[in-house]
């Protein structure tokens, strides 16, 4: 808890004060990069309105519940009844925080409700999940493999399409799932540097 009613997240700073209009989110499974995130005051989730952290919980081995404060008309940088909210993951062992992905439509922020969302996902480098909300390779977005995704693997794509004579279809860098690594595999990837 702070002096200002409210309690901090001691490893992002997220911060939210406490008030009277809450609802409260519940999570069963939550994955980052396919495999359940850490319990045990490891991963937390964070939930944001308009870039105000409203709520956060670090995430427990059966259920997380994650109570979220409002507007209760003298916090106005507080959702109300129906506002979009978005959730975010803290990832322990990688220090990182990644945008939280569901195979269900995210329940907008309700005075007095508890909504379920069955399952989070979150990828490396805020990459989507497939269809099997599953997160892609990550070869193939860091093909360099070093845990950056940066120009040095745009370098290594290029140097694959100019010097590869005859690679093989399981090469890392093919982003676009053709079976090659070819100038387009190279955009995506600029793109995602550019939004990462």
């Amino acid at each position: 808890m702070t002096e200002e009613r409210g309690w901090t997240h001691p490893e992002t700073g997220w911060q939210v004060l406490s008030g009277t209009h809450m609802c409260i989110f519940m999570t069963y499974n939550v994955y980052i990069n396919n495999e359940l995130a850490e319990t045990d005051h490891n991963d937390a989730i964070g939930v944001f309105f308009n870039d105000q952290c409203i709520g956060w919980a670090y995430i427990q081995s059966s259920i997380t519940i994650i109570p979220t404060i409002g507007d209760d008309g003298d916090n106005p940088q507080f959702p109300s009844d129906g506002d979009q909210i978005e959730f975010y993951i803290y990832d322990d062992s990688k220090d990182i925080i990644l945008e939280i992905q569901s195979m269900e439509e995210l329940p907008l922020w309700q005075l007095n409700t508890m909504p379920n969302v069955n399952e989070l996902f979150a990828c490396s480098y805020n990459l989507s999940i497939d269809d099997n909300a599953e997160c892609p390779d990550s070869c193939s977005y860091d093909p360099t493999e070093d845990n950056n995704v940066d120009i040095l693997d745009v370098i290594y794509l290029i140097d694959i399409i100019l010097n590869c004579m005859d690679c093989n279809e399981n090469q890392c860098g093919d982003l676009d799932g053709n079976n090659q690594v070819d100038i387009q595999d190279i955009i995506i990837l600029n793109q995602l540097i550019l939004d990462y």
